[in-house]
């Protein structure tokens, strides 16, 4: 069976791209617990082709050094990519870094998110923990001292501008829902520390009578208006508020409620590693992952919420403004 498994690669799914020529090679071992559509398209702009062996595959085979062998004998310049939830399937034989010949390249998927795909892998096993998080600290001083900066100018500009929504919303909301114009509600900051973030109100008066629920695609909860200032994010405008006060930042990973980080920290591995940072108005995840609600999307949405605060930039700031900014004019926000 392993032979049988190992004569061709061809024997499992792969993907050829269509404008790469670059004889490199990639071959995952089990893979669906961390692509996307997203990450498919990065991946095909830098193989040939991918190939994936699914778990209940790979766990089959003899060994690791079996694998690597047959790989070396019929491909070069290829990366193999692995789980280190699954290397008692393989021994001790997984090692990183380099074949002999430079061939072959051995990476784990922590260093393999981080280094290609731009986010850090979270594991959907709470025992499981990345190595690279390891001692993830606060903004520095420096950083603090460029954030608030950007946050003042850009929030200050964006509250002059956007004037006229604010008069225009509130005769909408009270047109089309009576009852109060903002909406507050209990959010969890910077170092666990509790906030009320204020927001134009695009739910009916009485839409949590039955409990905490997350919103979703066509939410009957939401009244026309409602819907048209979450699709542009105008009902995000009165946390310019909350940036005054020092509670948010315009960049930030979203600031979650209480009783729904209770279950997320419960089901996903350094879930409140999010919370070494002030929370924003809009973030890396925002930009980077699809409208989604669950622990499924919160884990995914936290990969890219943990690559922002391990690997902070200005530019990286100012990509995610940029593309905040395209988003609304598109009208895809969520």
């Amino acid at each position: 069976m392993t032979e049988t498994l190992l004569n061709s690669l061809e024997f499992f799914h792969s993907i050829k791209s269509k404008k790469i020529k670059n004889g490199k090679l990639l071959v995952i071992l089990d893979y669906d617990y961390f692509l996307q559509k997203k990450d498919f398209n990065i991946l095909l702009n830098k193989f040939e082709r991918l190939y994936f062996i699914p778990i209940e595959e790979s766990i089959k085979l003899e060994s690791y050094s079996l694998l690597k062998r047959k790989l070396h004998k019929t491909y070069s310049n290829l990366t193999l990519i692995y789980n280190p939830e699954y290397q008692k399937y393989f021994g001790n034989k997984i090692e990183l870094g380099f074949d002999r010949d430079n061939q072959i390249v051995v990476k784990n998927v922590f260093d393999f998110c981080e280094i290609y795909l731009k986010k850090c892998y979270v594991s959907d096993n709470v025992s499981i923990l990345n190595p690279n998080l390891n001692n993830l600290q606060y903004f520095g001083i420096i950083t603090r001292i460029i954030k608030k900066s950007v946050d003042w100018f850009v929030g200050l500009s964006i509250y002059l501008i956007s004037q006229p929504l604010w008069l225009i919303s509130a005769i909408r909301i009270n047109l089309e829902s009576p009852g109060p114009i903002f909406f507050k509600q209990s959010r969890i900051g910077i170092r666990n520390n509790e906030i009320n973030v204020i927001k134009f109100r695009s739910m009916q008066v009485d839409a949590e009578k039955l409990g905490a629920q997350f919103s979703k695609k066509n939410d009957a909860r939401i009244f026309q208006w409602g819907k048209i200032m979450r699709t542009t994010r105008i009902d995000e405008l009165p946390q310019l508020f909350n940036i005054i006060k020092g509670e948010l930042s315009l960049i930030g990973p979203r600031p979650e409620r209480k009783v729904f980080i209770d279950v997320f920290k419960e089901k996903i591995p350094q879930y409140e590693d999010r919370h070494t940072v002030k929370p924003g108005i809009t973030g890396y995840a925002q930009i980077m992952y699809p409208y989604g609600a669950g622990a499924k999307d919160a884990r995914h949405k936290l990969m890219y919420d943990l690559y922002y605060i391990k690997n902070w930039t200005i530019v990286l700031e100012l990509k995610i403004i940029f593309k905040t900014i395209i988003t609304i004019v598109n009208k895809k926000g969520h």
